[in-house]
This record gives structure tokens, sequence and C-alpha cells, in this order.
């Protein structure tokens, strides 16, 4: 696992990326990797100094949810967007806010664990289901044998209005003979996940204008739902006015001011991490700027 013996297959760009067209671009990996299972290539062993067959498997992908999608063809957005859940992902559109949630992540939890009779915190509701469990390879393959990949992105916007289908296409990595026994085949960057969820943590902490995930819509969509009652927000008689309850975790300018003095003040080993107290404005009361690596240090040492 050192630099020097890392080789770097592809490269994508996040603005201009290929999207469902990525397979084209994967064709040339996916035929080598085809002939590294097969016939395998001659390798030379410096140690025993003699040659030898080496064959080589792809394990796994590793990326984020975006590029999730166009590796393995799964919408991640919209009804569907759970490939652990598939057809079955809870989800459920906010009026107000204009996006779709997900509320039964519950349904993962231990079948004793109290969480899933805790109806006041949550939507609501207990939680009974028992967890989903995710589509095998020959599964994915069987709901695929009628898929016909037709690329290029002005044919995706089209045929994804037509079909009501979590399917965007057939991946490329089921053309490797051993991808659908694989038995987790994609794999998702957990540092670049916790940098989302770090982001929107003290973003609601601090109520940073456009991060906070606490807002007017927010609270009319609980007023919508009928849940916590305690934040459902206050309208007045004629409808133009609307108070919002304080919660739990609103900060004044103090303990905004504390907070950030902790990030400021707080000192790790060489290499942890970058400086996160050029992170701190002070003024604003605001953090900003801090690296991924930097957010998994935030909520596993700090938060």
């Amino acid at each position: 696992m050192k630099p020097e013996y890392f080789l770097l297959s592809l490269l994508i760009p996040g603005p201009t990326s290929p999207g469902n067209d990525i397979d084209i671009y994967l064709k040339p990996l996916v035929d080598e990797l085809k002939d590294l299972w097969d016939f395998g290539i001659k390798t030379y062993d410096a140690f025993k100094k003699e040659s030898f067959d080496m064959f080589a498997a792809l394990l796994c992908t590793i990326s984020d949810f975006p590029a999730y999608s166009m590796l393995s063809g799964w919408k991640t957005k919209g009804r569907y967007a759970c490939p652990t859940c598939n057809y079955n992902t809870d989800s459920l559109y906010l009026k107000h806010s204009r996006k779709t949630c997900y509320m039964g992540h519950r349904r993962f939890l231990q079948r004793e664990h109290p969480w899933r009779l805790d109806a006041r915190s949550f939507n609501g509701g207990k939680e009974e289901r028992v967890t989903p469990t995710a589509l095998s390879g020959s599964e994915v393959l069987q709901q695929l044998s009628n898929v016909e990949n037709d690329f290029g992105k002005a044919k995706h916007k089209r045929k994804g209005k037509e079909l009501d289908t979590p399917w965007k296409k057939r991946s490329i990595f089921f053309e490797l003979p051993y991808w659908k026994d694989n038995r987790c085949r994609h794999n998702f960057d957990v540092m670049h996940i916790e940098k989302n969820v770090c982001d929107n943590i003290i973003g609601t902490l601090l109520d940073i204008p456009g991060k906070s995930k606490d807002h007017t819509k927010a609270r009319l969509d609980l007023l919508e739902l009928g849940v916590k009652e305690d934040l459902q927000p206050f309208i007045s008689t004629d409808g133009e006015h609307i108070t919002l309850p304080p919660a739990p975790f609103s900060t004044d300018h103090a303990q905004k001011d504390l907070f950030l003095k902790v990030f400021k003040e707080t000192k790790f080993p060489y290499g942890w991490a970058s400086n996160i107290s050029r992170c701190v404005q002070d003024r604003e009361r605001r953090l900003v700027g801090y690296k991924s690596h930097d957010a998994h240090i935030l909520l596993h040492y700090l938060l």
C-alpha cells in the first residue's frame, strides 16, 4: 500500500463527468481485467528471480454516492434511491422543502433496539419491519436481463420519463465472469460521506445561512407530517407571519463563540489534520474550508 505501487486507471472530472456513459471509458479497463482473469500475464518475481503467470480480479469499486450511481447503474435519487432497500425503499416527498426524504433508516437497527419503539423522536410511528436484504449479483442480472444499454445523455433524459425503474443501465462490470458472485461489488468512500454529514451538523448548530437544515420549510414539513409538535411553527391567523420555536440544539452568540473556540485552540498530533483554526471565522461565527479528513477528526474526536 505504498504510493509508488498505486495505479490511477481513470480520473473523472466532476462537472463534466460522462455520467451513465462512463461504461464507454471503462471498456478498455474491463477488457484487460477479463484477460487477467482468463489468461493471466507473465510477471517477474524479483525475490525469487523467476517469472510466473499472474492472474487478477476486481474485488470492488470505491466511490461516493453519485459515482456509485454511474458505476452500478442504480438511480440514487428519487423514489428508489436506497440500493439496499431497492424496491422497498421508504421514501417520502416533502411538500415545502421540495425534496425526497427517507424515513426507514430504523429498519437497520437490531430488533430489540429501543429506537425502534421511539415514535416521538422520529416519524410518529414504531418500526417493526425487518432489515432489508441487498440484491445479490444474480438477482441484479435477472432484473437487468431485458435491459438494453442506450448511451447518450439526451436518450437518458427521454428514457427516464418513460420508465419508472431504479435501473439506468446494465453495468459493464457484469461482463466480468466473476462479478455477479462478488458479495460486495461497490463500496462507499466513508470519509467523503462523513464530510457531508459534518457540514450538515456544523451548519445547523451554528445556523450558517444556506447550510443549516433547520429552516422554515423544514418546520412546515413537520407541521404537514404531524410529527415533533415541539418544533412545529406557529402561523398567525392571517397566514402571513410564521414563528419558529427554538430547537434543543439552537445556540446563542456566546455558545457559538465557545464552540468555535474549541476548534481554534485544539492542537492535533502532526499529520492528523490540517490547521483547523484557520477555518474558524470569528466575525461570521462560521467554520468553513476544512477538508474531508478534517471532518473525520471533527466527528470522531470533537463533536
